[in-house]
Protein backbone atom coordinates (compact mmCIF):
# COMPACT_ATOMS: atom_id res chain seq x y z
CA UNK A 1 0.00 0.00 0.00
CA UNK A 2 1.47 3.43 -0.97
CA UNK A 3 1.78 6.63 1.75
CA UNK A 4 -1.09 8.08 -0.36
CA UNK A 5 -3.22 5.47 0.24
CA UNK A 6 -2.35 5.17 4.24
CA UNK A 7 -4.99 6.50 6.52
CA UNK A 8 -2.78 8.09 9.74
CA UNK A 9 -4.96 7.32 12.39
CA UNK A 10 -4.88 9.40 15.86
CA UNK A 11 -5.75 7.03 19.55
CA UNK A 12 -7.03 10.63 20.85
CA UNK A 13 -6.07 9.98 24.43
CA UNK A 14 -7.06 13.70 25.42
CA UNK A 15 -6.90 14.21 29.29
CA UNK A 16 -7.88 10.27 30.32
CA UNK A 17 -4.96 9.56 31.46
CA UNK A 18 -5.87 11.36 34.70
CA UNK A 19 -6.24 9.24 37.69
CA UNK A 20 -5.54 11.54 40.72
CA UNK A 21 -2.37 10.78 41.66
CA UNK A 22 1.36 11.23 39.77
CA UNK A 23 1.86 7.58 40.18
CA UNK A 24 -1.46 6.44 39.37
CA UNK A 25 -1.51 8.96 36.35
CA UNK A 26 1.90 7.53 34.65
CA UNK A 27 0.33 3.93 34.62
CA UNK A 28 -2.52 5.31 33.36
CA UNK A 29 -0.36 7.22 30.55
CA UNK A 30 1.37 4.18 30.01
CA UNK A 31 -1.34 1.75 29.96
CA UNK A 32 -3.51 4.13 26.99
CA UNK A 33 -0.04 3.46 24.75
CA UNK A 34 0.18 -0.15 24.93
CA UNK A 35 -3.84 -0.44 24.03
CA UNK A 36 -3.32 2.59 21.31
CA UNK A 37 -0.37 0.14 19.69
CA UNK A 38 -2.22 -3.43 20.45
CA UNK A 39 -4.90 -1.45 18.11
CA UNK A 40 -2.51 -0.61 15.63
CA UNK A 41 -3.14 3.10 15.48
CA UNK A 42 -0.07 4.88 14.11
CA UNK A 43 -0.18 7.77 16.66
CA UNK A 44 -1.23 7.99 20.15
CA UNK A 45 -2.24 12.02 21.22
CA UNK A 46 -2.30 13.95 24.41
CA UNK A 47 -3.73 17.36 25.41
CA UNK A 48 -1.01 20.03 26.96
CA UNK A 49 -2.79 23.12 28.44
CA UNK A 50 -2.80 25.28 32.03
CA UNK A 51 -6.20 26.33 33.19
CA UNK A 52 -5.09 29.76 33.34
CA UNK A 53 -4.19 29.97 29.55
CA UNK A 54 -7.19 28.46 28.31
CA UNK A 55 -10.55 30.35 29.96
CA UNK A 56 -11.29 33.57 31.37
CA UNK A 57 -11.51 33.68 35.58
CA UNK A 58 -15.17 32.56 36.88
CA UNK A 59 -15.47 30.94 33.31
CA UNK A 60 -18.36 28.90 35.30
CA UNK A 61 -19.92 25.52 34.34
CA UNK A 62 -20.36 23.54 31.08
CA UNK A 63 -23.72 22.68 30.25
CA UNK A 64 -22.56 19.11 28.21
CA UNK A 65 -20.32 18.36 31.59
CA UNK A 66 -23.33 19.06 33.74
CA UNK A 67 -25.12 16.90 31.22
CA UNK A 68 -22.21 14.52 32.20
CA UNK A 69 -23.11 15.03 35.71
CA UNK A 70 -19.82 17.32 36.08
CA UNK A 71 -20.78 20.49 37.91
CA UNK A 72 -17.64 22.18 38.38
CA UNK A 73 -16.16 25.06 36.76
CA UNK A 74 -14.77 24.45 33.65
CA UNK A 75 -11.72 26.52 35.76
CA UNK A 76 -11.64 24.15 38.28
CA UNK A 77 -11.30 20.87 35.88
CA UNK A 78 -9.30 22.06 33.87
CA UNK A 79 -6.20 22.90 36.66
CA UNK A 80 -7.73 19.21 37.61
CA UNK A 81 -6.64 18.13 34.33
CA UNK A 82 -3.01 19.82 33.69
CA UNK A 83 -0.63 17.57 31.76
CA UNK A 84 2.83 17.86 33.78
CA UNK A 85 5.44 19.16 31.22
CA UNK A 86 7.75 16.58 32.88
CA UNK A 87 5.59 13.76 31.83
CA UNK A 88 5.09 14.99 27.96
CA UNK A 89 8.75 13.67 28.20
CA UNK A 90 7.76 10.55 29.81
CA UNK A 91 5.15 10.02 27.73
CA UNK A 92 7.31 10.47 24.44
CA UNK A 93 9.88 8.27 25.05
CA UNK A 94 7.56 5.28 26.34
CA UNK A 95 6.02 5.76 22.45
CA UNK A 96 9.72 5.59 20.79
CA UNK A 97 10.02 2.25 22.46
CA UNK A 98 7.25 0.91 21.49
CA UNK A 99 7.20 2.43 18.00
CA UNK A 100 4.25 4.66 17.76
CA UNK A 101 4.24 8.57 16.95
CA UNK A 102 4.00 10.67 20.08
CA UNK A 103 1.54 13.79 20.02
CA UNK A 104 0.38 16.36 22.14
CA UNK A 105 -2.59 19.33 21.07
CA UNK A 106 -0.64 22.30 22.89
CA UNK A 107 -3.31 25.10 23.74
CA UNK A 108 -1.04 27.75 24.30
CA UNK A 109 2.71 29.34 23.43
CA UNK A 110 4.10 27.82 26.54
CA UNK A 111 2.15 24.65 26.45
CA UNK A 112 3.97 24.40 22.24
CA UNK A 113 7.43 25.22 23.64
CA UNK A 114 7.22 22.24 26.06
CA UNK A 115 5.78 19.13 23.75
CA UNK A 116 7.87 20.65 20.27
CA UNK A 117 10.50 18.54 21.46
CA UNK A 118 8.55 15.50 21.23
CA UNK A 119 6.60 15.43 18.39
CA UNK A 120 6.98 15.35 14.51
CA UNK A 121 3.49 17.03 13.91
CA UNK A 122 1.34 19.73 15.47
CA UNK A 123 -2.57 19.32 15.54
CA UNK A 124 -4.50 22.30 16.74
CA UNK A 125 -7.61 22.19 19.07
CA UNK A 126 -11.33 23.61 16.60
CA UNK A 127 -10.95 26.08 19.67
CA UNK A 128 -7.27 27.38 18.79
CA UNK A 129 -8.60 27.90 15.31
CA UNK A 130 -8.06 31.73 15.67
CA UNK A 131 -5.55 31.81 18.52
CA UNK A 132 -2.96 34.01 16.07
CA UNK A 133 -0.10 33.31 18.84
CA UNK A 134 -0.28 29.73 18.81
CA UNK A 135 -0.64 29.54 15.45
CA UNK A 136 2.08 31.52 14.11
CA UNK A 137 4.55 30.33 16.27
CA UNK A 138 3.39 26.40 15.36
CA UNK A 139 4.01 27.07 12.00
CA UNK A 140 7.15 28.85 12.09
CA UNK A 141 8.34 24.90 13.16
CA UNK A 142 7.53 23.83 9.45
CA UNK A 143 6.42 20.70 11.25
CA UNK A 144 3.34 18.96 9.25
CA UNK A 145 0.02 20.48 10.77
CA UNK A 146 -3.59 18.78 11.36
CA UNK A 147 -6.20 21.07 12.53
CA UNK A 148 -9.73 20.41 13.59
CA UNK A 149 -12.48 22.81 12.09
CA UNK A 150 -15.41 22.10 14.84
CA UNK A 151 -17.91 25.04 15.05
CA UNK A 152 -15.94 26.42 12.70
CA UNK A 153 -17.39 28.43 9.89
CA UNK A 154 -15.37 29.19 6.31
CA UNK A 155 -13.67 32.08 7.43
CA UNK A 156 -12.63 30.41 10.76
CA UNK A 157 -10.50 28.03 8.36
CA UNK A 158 -9.40 30.81 5.54
CA UNK A 159 -8.26 32.57 8.76
CA UNK A 160 -6.65 29.91 10.36
CA UNK A 161 -4.83 28.80 6.73
CA UNK A 162 -3.71 32.27 5.57
CA UNK A 163 -1.89 33.10 9.31
CA UNK A 164 -0.38 29.98 9.23
CA UNK A 165 0.97 29.75 5.50
CA UNK A 166 2.39 33.30 6.31
CA UNK A 167 4.36 31.55 9.21
CA UNK A 168 6.04 29.09 7.11
CA UNK A 169 3.23 26.10 7.60
CA UNK A 170 2.68 24.04 4.09
CA UNK A 171 2.25 20.79 4.80
CA UNK A 172 -1.27 20.75 6.44
CA UNK A 173 -4.27 18.62 6.98
CA UNK A 174 -7.83 19.74 8.11
CA UNK A 175 -9.94 17.65 9.98
CA UNK A 176 -13.71 17.85 9.65
CA UNK A 177 -15.19 17.99 13.40
CA UNK A 178 -18.50 17.90 15.38
CA UNK A 179 -18.25 19.83 18.36
CA UNK A 180 -20.48 17.71 20.80
CA UNK A 181 -19.20 14.98 22.72
CA UNK A 182 -20.88 12.58 22.04
CA UNK A 183 -22.08 14.07 18.33
CA UNK A 184 -24.59 11.97 17.00
CA UNK A 185 -24.26 10.37 13.43
CA UNK A 186 -26.22 12.80 11.84
CA UNK A 187 -24.56 16.25 12.88
CA UNK A 188 -21.01 14.48 11.26
CA UNK A 189 -21.43 16.02 7.99
CA UNK A 190 -19.08 14.14 6.43
CA UNK A 191 -19.21 15.67 2.95
CA UNK A 192 -17.67 18.37 4.20
CA UNK A 193 -14.56 16.31 3.83
CA UNK A 194 -14.01 16.39 0.21
CA UNK A 195 -14.61 20.18 0.45
CA UNK A 196 -12.02 20.78 2.81
CA UNK A 197 -9.45 19.01 0.49
CA UNK A 198 -10.82 21.14 -2.88
CA UNK A 199 -11.40 24.78 -1.38
CA UNK A 200 -8.72 25.48 0.75
CA UNK A 201 -6.03 22.96 -1.43
CA UNK A 202 -4.99 20.77 1.97
CA UNK A 203 -5.52 16.85 2.45
CA UNK A 204 -8.61 16.32 4.84
CA UNK A 205 -9.77 14.26 7.59
CA UNK A 206 -12.30 13.36 10.12
CA UNK A 207 -11.75 14.13 14.21
CA UNK A 208 -14.84 11.76 15.19
CA UNK A 209 -16.29 12.82 18.53
CA UNK A 210 -19.29 10.15 17.94
CA UNK A 211 -20.21 6.84 20.07
CA UNK A 212 -19.59 4.44 17.14
CA UNK A 213 -16.65 3.09 16.38
CA UNK A 214 -16.90 2.32 12.30
CA UNK A 215 -19.93 4.24 10.35
CA UNK A 216 -17.51 7.79 10.76
CA UNK A 217 -14.27 6.59 10.07
CA UNK A 218 -15.29 3.81 7.60
CA UNK A 219 -17.42 6.61 5.62
CA UNK A 220 -14.86 9.42 6.04
CA UNK A 221 -12.25 7.12 4.40
CA UNK A 222 -14.59 6.51 1.42
CA UNK A 223 -14.70 9.84 1.07
CA UNK A 224 -11.07 10.80 0.69
CA UNK A 225 -10.14 11.42 4.54
CA UNK A 226 -6.13 10.79 4.90
CA UNK A 227 -6.71 10.98 8.70
CA UNK A 228 -8.55 9.86 11.43
CA UNK A 229 -8.23 10.88 15.16
CA UNK A 230 -10.99 9.33 17.59
CA UNK A 231 -11.03 9.26 21.44
CA UNK A 232 -10.46 6.47 23.41
CA UNK A 233 -10.33 4.87 27.21
CA UNK A 234 -9.35 2.10 29.05
CA UNK A 235 -13.00 2.09 30.65
CA UNK A 236 -16.41 4.26 29.62
CA UNK A 237 -16.87 4.20 33.89
CA UNK A 238 -14.24 6.03 34.29
CA UNK A 239 -14.46 9.49 36.09
CA UNK A 240 -13.83 12.20 33.66
CA UNK A 241 -14.77 14.82 30.62
CA UNK A 242 -13.82 12.37 28.07
CA UNK A 243 -14.25 8.79 29.28
CA UNK A 244 -18.03 8.41 28.50
CA UNK A 245 -17.88 8.96 24.81
CA UNK A 246 -14.49 7.33 24.56
CA UNK A 247 -14.25 3.95 22.16
CA UNK A 248 -12.86 1.29 24.37
CA UNK A 249 -10.10 -0.54 23.76
CA UNK A 250 -11.80 -3.75 21.58
CA UNK A 251 -13.65 -0.73 19.62
CA UNK A 252 -10.38 1.05 18.85
CA UNK A 253 -9.09 -2.60 17.23
CA UNK A 254 -12.21 -2.71 15.29
CA UNK A 255 -12.24 0.92 13.91
CA UNK A 256 -8.88 0.89 13.27
CA UNK A 257 -9.26 -2.87 11.18
CA UNK A 258 -12.07 -0.89 9.43
CA UNK A 259 -9.87 1.74 8.50
CA UNK A 260 -7.40 -0.65 7.08
CA UNK A 261 -9.65 -2.06 4.93
CA UNK A 262 -11.73 0.71 3.90
CA UNK A 263 -8.43 1.90 2.22
CA UNK A 264 -7.89 -1.12 0.43
CA UNK A 265 -11.38 -0.95 -1.04
CA UNK A 266 -11.11 2.63 -1.77
CA UNK A 267 -8.94 2.53 -4.87
CA UNK A 268 -6.60 4.96 -6.84
CA UNK A 269 -10.04 6.92 -7.96
CA UNK A 270 -8.84 5.97 -12.29
CA UNK A 271 -11.26 3.73 -13.58
CA UNK A 272 -9.37 1.44 -15.48
CA UNK A 273 -9.63 -2.58 -15.67
CA UNK A 274 -7.92 -3.51 -12.54
CA UNK A 275 -5.40 -6.55 -12.37
CA UNK A 276 -8.63 -9.29 -11.06
CA UNK A 277 -10.60 -8.12 -13.94
CA UNK A 278 -8.04 -8.87 -16.75
CA UNK A 279 -8.87 -12.24 -17.37
CA UNK A 280 -12.59 -12.57 -17.00
CA UNK A 281 -12.64 -9.39 -19.35
CA UNK A 282 -11.16 -11.23 -22.13
CA UNK A 283 -13.70 -14.44 -21.32
CA UNK A 284 -16.92 -12.08 -21.16
CA UNK A 285 -16.69 -8.90 -22.85
CA UNK A 286 -18.11 -9.03 -26.08
CA UNK A 287 -16.44 -8.25 -29.13
CA UNK A 288 -17.43 -9.25 -33.15
CA UNK A 289 -17.49 -13.01 -33.48
CA UNK A 290 -17.68 -15.43 -36.09
CA UNK A 291 -21.28 -17.31 -35.87
CA UNK A 292 -20.80 -19.36 -38.75
CA UNK A 293 -17.51 -20.89 -40.21
CA UNK A 294 -16.38 -18.81 -43.41
CA UNK A 295 -14.22 -18.81 -46.15
CA UNK A 296 -12.24 -16.17 -48.02
CA UNK A 297 -14.69 -14.19 -50.09
CA UNK A 298 -17.89 -14.67 -47.85
CA UNK A 299 -19.99 -12.10 -47.57
CA UNK A 300 -20.06 -10.85 -43.67
CA UNK A 301 -23.72 -10.68 -42.39
CA UNK A 302 -24.71 -9.24 -38.89
CA UNK A 303 -26.95 -11.99 -37.81
CA UNK A 304 -26.45 -14.81 -40.60
CA UNK A 305 -22.32 -15.19 -40.07
CA UNK A 306 -21.30 -12.53 -37.57
CA UNK A 307 -22.56 -11.18 -34.54
CA UNK A 308 -21.87 -9.43 -31.27
CA UNK A 309 -21.31 -11.93 -28.72
CA UNK A 310 -18.83 -13.28 -25.59
CA UNK A 311 -16.17 -15.15 -26.78
CA UNK A 312 -15.29 -17.48 -23.62
CA UNK A 313 -11.85 -19.14 -24.46
CA UNK A 314 -11.74 -18.42 -28.49
CA UNK A 315 -9.79 -15.45 -29.88
CA UNK A 316 -11.45 -11.98 -29.31
CA UNK A 317 -12.74 -9.96 -32.37
CA UNK A 318 -13.54 -6.33 -33.13
CA UNK A 319 -14.98 -3.67 -31.01
CA UNK A 320 -18.17 -3.10 -31.43
CA UNK A 321 -18.27 0.21 -32.52
CA UNK A 322 -16.60 -1.25 -35.98
CA UNK A 323 -19.97 -2.85 -37.05
CA UNK A 324 -21.71 -0.44 -38.82
CA UNK A 325 -18.55 -0.59 -41.31
CA UNK A 326 -18.82 -4.07 -42.02
CA UNK A 327 -21.96 -4.29 -44.36
CA UNK A 328 -20.75 -5.58 -47.73
CA UNK A 329 -17.24 -6.44 -46.54
CA UNK A 330 -16.00 -9.91 -47.22
CA UNK A 331 -13.45 -12.40 -45.04
CA UNK A 332 -10.29 -11.96 -46.06
CA UNK A 333 -9.32 -15.61 -44.62
CA UNK A 334 -10.93 -18.68 -43.21
CA UNK A 335 -12.28 -17.98 -39.65
CA UNK A 336 -13.55 -21.04 -37.62
CA UNK A 337 -17.39 -20.20 -36.07
CA UNK A 338 -17.15 -18.51 -32.50
CA UNK A 339 -13.50 -16.98 -33.48
CA UNK A 340 -13.16 -13.30 -33.40
CA UNK A 341 -13.18 -10.57 -36.31
CA UNK A 342 -10.50 -8.87 -36.44
CA UNK A 343 -9.47 -5.88 -39.18
CA UNK A 344 -6.86 -8.31 -41.24
CA UNK A 345 -9.91 -10.62 -41.49
CA UNK A 346 -12.01 -8.30 -43.73
CA UNK A 347 -11.23 -7.17 -47.34
CA UNK A 348 -10.99 -3.79 -48.42
CA UNK A 349 -14.53 -2.59 -49.54
CA UNK A 350 -15.30 -2.89 -53.39
CA UNK A 351 -14.79 0.27 -55.03
CA UNK A 352 -18.04 1.36 -57.33
CA UNK A 353 -17.38 1.81 -61.00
Amino acid sequence: MSDSQHVFVIAEAGSNWRMGTPDRDRQMARALVDVAVEAGADAIKFQTYRARDTYVVDAGPSDYLADLGIHRSINEILVDLEMPYELVGEIAVQCEAVGIEFMSTPFSVADAEAVDPYVRRHKVASYEINHVRLLQWLAATCKPFIISTGAATEDDIDFCLTTVRESGARDITLLQCTSSYPAPLDSLNLSVIPWLGQRFGVRAGLSDHSRDPIVGPVAAVALGATVIEKHFTIDNRLPGPDHAFALEPEELTAMVRAIRAAEQVRGDGVKAVGPKETELRSFAVRAIQATRDLAPGDLLVEGNNIDVLRPGNRSIGMHPRHLDALPGRRAARCIAAGEGILAGDVLPPIADD
